[in-house]
């Protein structure tokens, strides 16, 4: 049979006595995660929902862009604290912290190391993060090589709190991004790691907030029926053999290479990161899948991962990350290279189902109201509700990332454009042009920021702007707007006709003053326009269609 479902016992075995600084089992099995509502994960919370209950407006002209990160591996993304601070790390090994409008903070080093996935954020602001090395002592012949993987905590001003060895072996390995559980009133890190070469070993180790090893456990093993593949890792087998030598490759539109690049770029999909699903008296149940033919569910008890169900399929490969549903589900995208692709949905005591679905390799996103996103390798997005697909909206750029859902929007990063959805309908509304997306989930910041990565640049998207100003009711006598947004959250036109981008002052001022009257002020002052390649609407809806539009970058209105 191609898909194989195995359930096991529903009453996990509890540790006997309490390990390091977590309390008792009893307590354990009551506790749950309570994280602060902000995107402290690599996938926004523990579940993996990638979505932030705020208000956004569309992406589509930056506030700020952090460029030259240091060199960002596929997957990282910054996490964010509750007041809005950024943290993420590049493959130098520099963790950085940045302000929610992107001025710097601090920055610290993890020694030799490279860091390739995204930090996670603790319960009390603390700051976990992997680091990877291969040192080659060349004293010796052949060259003696070593090969490191830690987990760094830091305190949320930057103090190195310890390091602790994975229990690796000296083997190499590639780790995905860890995650978060909080047992007995404590912090549980989760990381994830898989052996490179064959056999490919996947393995989960949890650590305490003290830098104990809790548990670790090899989860799934995949060995590749192919001669001459022994050296080679995780990401050289997804990329050359699931897709057939293009499984990593991103072009603007099929068959068109990016500028600077004949072959596109090349990027590694990241290892599929866990989801962390807390039942209501019962211990936590942690969702993983190491990149190949199983998805595993595991339960935590404290003091051992103990398997409560396992999925294998021996025709598609699990190489997305899994989201943890509210009701236990797991749901993750099971990718077949010379056969359709599917959703499965699956969990202990749920049953499993399979149903057609785009090649994704990529969590889904909850919409709410039973509705997730997925985003399709090779472009686009389907919306399903429960099991069933609602809706797909196609567009160029392909793309290994998460969407990320607000309150009002869906933002999906492809290799060529950030694109901004309607959430309800689907409807576009707006695109920010790139060159190097597609390789990280964009983020939402607590305040309503979009934060997205092309190539090695964080650009920084403006929250929604706030007024206490309704129309003809104005609250104080002079309001700035820096920029002005029309209702849909689109910069405003500054000429009255639509294929125009050198109009004069005269059609500036009429505008402006138009702006000003309906947000209930008499006049407008201190205007300031620009042309720019951003999405222009005019008060009444319709849109600029110049590829250069001018408009407004501050209007002041005054009584």
């Amino acid at each position: 049979m191609p898909l194989e479902v195995r359930l096991f016992s529903s009453c996990p075995r509890f540790a006997r006595r309490a390990i390091g600084a977590l309390a008792a089992c009893a307590a354990l099995m009551t506790s749950s995660v309570d994280l602060a509502v902000a995107w402290q994960t690599a996938h926004g919370q523990p579940d993996n929902s990638g979505a932030v209950a705020v208000q956004t407006a569309p992406a589509v002209t930056p506030l700020n862009t952090v460029y030259g990160l240091g060199g960002l591996a596929s997957g990282v993304v910054p996490v964010i604290a509750p007041n809005g601070t950024l943290y993420i790390g590049n493959a130098r090994g520099k963790l950085m912290t940045f302000s929610a409008d992107g001025q710097p903070g601090w920055s610290r080093d993890v020694g030799s190391q490279a860091i390739m996935s995204a930090p996670v954020l603790g319960n009390d602001g603390s700051v976990y993060v992997v680091g990877v090395a291969t040192i080659r002592d060349r004293r010796t012949n052949p060259p003696t090589v070593t090969h490191i993987a830690e987990l760094h905590k830091f305190t949320s001003g930057g103090g190195w709190a310890w390091h602790v060895p994975l229990p690796t072996n000296g083997v190499k390995v590639t780790s995905a991004s860890p995650n978060m559980l909080r047992m007995g009133g404590q912090d549980v890190v989760l990381v994830p790691w898989i052996q490179s070469g064959a056999p490919f070993n996947a393995t989960l180790t949890a650590v305490t907030q003290d830098g104990g090893i809790l548990a670790s456990k090899m989860v799934s093993s995949f060995s590749p029926q192919t001669t001459g593949w022994s050296d080679a890792d995780f990401g050289d087998f997804i990329c050359e053999g699931l897709m057939g030598g293009h499984g990593c490759r991103f072009t603007p539109v099929e068959g068109t290479p990016i500028e600077g690049d004949p072959l596109a770029y090349n990027v590694r999909p990241p290892v599929p990161a866990v989801a962390v699903h807390n039942a209501a008296g019962g211990a936590p149940t942690v969702m993983m899948s190491g990149g190949f033919q199983d998805l595993v569910g595991l339960a935590f008890t404290g003091a051992a991962f103990e398997e409560r169900f396992r999925i294998h399929d021996d025709q598609r490969f699990f190489n997305a990350t899994p989201l943890a549903w509210p009701d236990g589900h797991a749901m993750i995208a099971s990718n077949g290279h010379d056969i359709p692709s599917q959703l499965v949905f699956a969990g202990f005591n749920l049953g499993t189902t399979q149903v057609s679905g785009p090649t994704s390799f990529a969590a889904p996103t909850a919409l709410g109201n039973s509705r997730y996103a997925i985003v399709h390798r090779t472009g686009g997005i389907t919306i399903v509700r429960g099991a069933s697909i609602e809706k797909s909206a196609p567009f160029p750029g392909h793309s290994i990332a998460s969407a990320a859902a607000s309150n009002n929007h869906i933002f999906v990063s492809t290799a060529t454009a950030l694109h901004t959805f309607d959430k309800s309908t689907l409807e576009s509304k707006g695109t920010f042009a790139w060159k190097k997306g597609g390789t990280s989930q964009p983020v939402i910041g607590p305040q309503g920021h979009v934060y997205a990565i092309d190539g090695d640049n964080l650009i920084i998207f403006p929250p929604v702007v706030k007024s206490t100003n309704t129309p003809n009711t104005p609250t104080s006598q002079t309001q700035a707007y820096a920029p002005p947004l029309t209702t849909n959250g689109n910069r405003l036109f500054a000429c009255e006709k639509l294929d125009g981008d050198d109009c004069g002052k005269g059609d500036h001022r009429s505008i402006a003053k138009a702006f000003c009257a309906k947000n209930g002020f008499a006049n407008a002052d201190n205007i300031d326009v620009d042309s720019k390649k951003v999405k222009a609407e005019t008060l009444d809806g319709q849109f600029c269609i110049k590829k250069k539009c001018k408009v407004f970058d501050q209007i002041v209105c005054t009584m």
